[in-house]
């Protein structure tokens, strides 16, 4: 997975610049250079919604997403959507017993953010 904040970075090292240290993004000259290596676990985005903030992570197969208040960080609510059953994510499937697992461990990655998903 790669993100608009890796486009600079990819920039400058394909440009032979010196990449800035305030930059989120990774560079993925490496994935150009081998597309079948490993590389980044998930995508990270955030969206607000009048009073509170949506933290939001894609991986290969899920959209995981919690909703937080921006003033108190209460989490109000959680989303999960399966890209291999439901592409368009029409059911949120993160209130179904058999996920709890699998919220609870796309939580941990969420909170680990674009510096836990690096390569």
């Amino acid at each position: 997975l790669t993100e608009f904040v890796d486009i600079y970075p990819t920039l400058c090292d394909l440009c032979g610049l010196e990449k800035p240290s305030h930059l989120e993004g990774t560079s993925f000259t490496p994935l150009l250079e081998n597309p079948g290596r490993p590389w980044k676990k998930a995508a990270f985005s955030q969206y607000p919604r009048g009073d509170v903030m949506g933290y939001s992570m894609r991986t290969d197969r899920y959209r995981y997403t919690e909703w937080q208040k921006i003033k108190s960080h209460e989490l109000v609510a959680t989303e999960l959507y399966d890209h291999q059953t439901d592409p368009d994510e029409n059911v949120n499937v993160a209130g179904d017993p058999e996920n709890a697992e699998l919220v609870k461990s796309l939580s941990g990655m969420l909170r680990e953010g674009y510096e836990g998903a690096r390569p």
